[in-house]
């Protein structure tokens, strides 16, 4: 038997037994699970980047908020002094500098 031989009747034998049917619904299966789960991770892709957007609009609205309570407490400090009111401790040290 030649190659081609071979060939033709390993192809006529699967389309004749349902082969044909069975390797298409194999390819089907895989090409929608693909699909599916592209679709899902899309989907979580975006699910994070809005927590993310989210995140850091909290983090910039606590940011300013600090800043504002830290440039009234440095006006305070700074009334209190210029009216000869001493600071407790005189001299403080941050934390990064005690150790």
């Amino acid at each position: 038997m030649k190659t081609s031989e071979i060939i033709t009747a390993a192809i006529g034998l699967l389309l004749g037994s349902g082969g044909l049917a069975f390797i298409r619904a194999v390819f089907s299966g895989i090409g929608s699970l693909r699909k599916g789960a592209r679709a899902h991770e899309r989907e979580s892709v975006q699910d994070l980047a809005r927590a993310r957007d989210k995140a850091d609009e909290r983090a910039a609205s606590a940011e300013a908020d600090r800043d504002y309570w830290r440039r009234i407490a440095g006006g305070y400090a700074y009334q209190l002094t210029r009216a000869g009111v001493e600071p407790v401790p005189a001299d403080p040290v941050p934390p990064s500098a005690r150790q």
